[in-house]
């Protein structure tokens, strides 16, 4: 299950460390699929030309979602720099993001722990700068209803604040609200109530 609210970026950062002469340059930004994660990327490189690295991590939904995570170490020891990005990101809680860190070497091997600290340091400042905003999660549901009982459901809808993602008004009327699940049965109660069962919430296949 991934239906969790989560920051997600609304803006760009980047900051750069430097450690034992190496430049470590995180960039971060948002992106909720594999293209943009990937154009990303290509803009970083365009942007920092000629690194030795660039080194990557992306969590493009939820961040409990482990179906959509990815990271790349781009030729550094296996494990020493995609994956401790990834964790960072992941203990974040910020959802729909890709860091890129660019490595330009100073002619000071790390090792591999070394290495852990830098890539995880990077990503971490980049975070700190990083402008979010929160993402609700929220399910699909449709209303339909005759002319006769609007008076009783849009009040009732009002006064929680139901999101209405569509409405069609036509013989009679049909809305599609958008419902975080812990409002569901309390407003499934309240309709039901006020029209005698002839209105009901009905989830969006």
């Amino acid at each position: 299950m991934h239906d969790q609210d989560y920051d997600i970026p609304v803006s760009e950062a980047e900051v750069e460390i430097e450690i034992k002469g190496s430049r470590f340059i995180a960039c971060l930004a948002h992106t909720d699929n594999e293209a943009s994660a990937a154009e990303f990327l290509t803009e970083v490189q365009r942007r920092w030309p000629k690194a030795s690295h660039y080194c990557s991590a992306s969590v493009l939904s939820a961040p409990n979602n482990s179906q959509r995570l990815a990271s790349s170490d781009d030729g550094e020891p296996s494990g020493t720099a995609g994956r401790p990005m990834l964790m960072a990101l992941q203990s974040s809680g910020v959802g729909e993001v890709t860091a890129i860190v660019v490595r330009y070497f100073g002619g000071v091997k790390l090792g591999t722990g070394g290495l852990q600290r830098a890539y995880t340091e990077a990503t971490v400042t980049a975070l700190a700068e990083l402008e979010k905003e929160r993402r609700v999660f929220k399910l699909g549901f449709q209303l339909h209803f005759a002319y006769t009982d609007q008076g009783d459901v849009e009040p009732i809808l009002f006064e929680a604040g139901v999101e209405t993602a569509s409405s069609e008004y036509g013989e009679s009327v049909l809305l599609t609200v958008l419902l975080r699940p812990i409002e569901v049965e309390t407003l499934q109660k309240k309709l039901q109530a006020a029209t005698r069962g002839r209105v009901q919430l009905k989830p969006l296949n």
